[in-house]
């Protein structure tokens, strides 16, 4: 997943508690450790001894920024300009939780931002540290690295080594995504933020290929869309036998019985349409994870109001000023209101 930084925010961080700000020192001191190891995409271009593979990955993300701009309404002045060199493969990592028993993501709450489902630091032990902490008062919990994360407009963020080992298509999407957060950005709504993002980030970068001319390979597309979509089913059949296991009063031990039975269930589904559709298999690393509410609850966020969105966009017939117009307005709305409209729009 990609993960939201916030960090600017810490000239806020004196009127925080001292636990409060023990977890903005690691953040502040990862973030500006990030950015001092940034050189200019341009410099990194002009060395002989760059690997050609990463040459031409920061190349072609050049192509994609300087496209989003005008295209897509996207702000792209002062960022993804420079390139910051990495060994490990996640520059973040998000940890979730959520009760035992329940699917409502605890959240986390900074100044400005509002509260979100999950809470993300530079260091996976630090990650790891504090999902035990959860664990032990009796969370579940999920940690999830994320190959990039926005400080929505308020640094030039940089790219990393992480990001630039995906696909061109998937880059894309992935850039286009992160650009997206910083246009629009909703405190204490986590699901509508990712959800805009995701969806953004998947038809801004179809689009930014039939733009350019550039041929993709149509039938693997179709695959990996007819994946996906598998793959969400079974998380969203999941999610909903959980949540009527759990609105059911027992005892923790048949909730305990029940919870296991639906997660396997999950995991032989899995299988069994994998068999069938062998692009599924690039999901067999979440199926090996717990299955949990907080797992769970992550795939959610990134695509529960992802139809919505499209729906939004074939409304206003691709035209991406339309698309804005339409979504400001829901940013204009009560939060229930905005879940409402959303909802309904899902199902119309």
């Amino acid at each position: 997943m990609k993960g939201l930084g916030g960090l600017v925010l810490l000239a806020l961080v004196g009127a925080l508690s001292g636990c409060q700000l023990g977890y903005y020192s690691q953040a502040l001191g990862g973030h500006f450790s990030l950015m001092g190891k940034r050189e200019s995409v341009a410099k990194v271009l002009a060395d002989p001894d760059t690997p050609a593979r990463v040459a031409d990955q920061l190349a072609f993300s050049q192509q994609v920024i300087a496209w989003a701009g005008p295209a897509l309404g996207l702000p792209t002045d002062d960022v993804y300009h420079q390139y910051v060199a990495l060994e490990q493969d996640a520059v973040v990592w998000n940890v979730l939780a959520a009760p035992r028993w329940s699917l409502t993501p605890k959240t986390w709450c900074y100044p400005l931002l509002g509260c979100v489902s999950y809470r993300g630091y530079f260091d996976r032990d630090k990650a790891d540290q504090e999902a035990t902490g959860l664990a032990e008062e009796g969370m579940d919990t999920w940690v999830g690295g994320a190959i990039a994360y926005s400080t929505l407009g308020w640094f030039a963020d940089p790219l990393t080594t992480p990001m630039l080992k995906r696909s061109r298509p998937a880059l894309a999407e992935l850039l286009i995504h992160e650009l997206t957060h910083r246009r629009l950005y909703i405190p204490n709504d986590t699901r509508f933020n990712e959800s805009l993002a995701t969806l953004v980030g998947r038809e801004g970068a179809l689009a930014f290929f039939s733009d350019q001319g550039i041929a993709l390979n149509e039938a693997a597309l179709a695959q990996q869309d007819r994946a996906e979509q598998a793959f969400l089913a079974i998380v969203e059949d999941t999610r909903a036998s959980l949540k009527t296991l759990y609105a059911a009063e027992q005892s923790p031990s048949v909730l305990a019985e029940g919870k296991a039975r639906i997660q396997q269930q999950a995991r032989e589904r899995f299988l069994r349409e994998q068999s069938a559709m062998p692009a599924l298999a690039g999901y067999q690393g979440f199926f090996d994870g717990p299955l949990n509410n907080a797992q769970l609850n992550g795939v959610s966020d990134y695509n529960g109001y992802v139809p919505a969105f499209a729906r939004l966009l074939s409304q206003c017939q691709r035209e991406w000023d339309c698309f804005w117009q339409q979504v400001e307005n829901l940013t204009e709305l009560t939060d229930s209101q905005r879940k409402e409209a959303l909802t309904g729009l899902a199902w119309n």
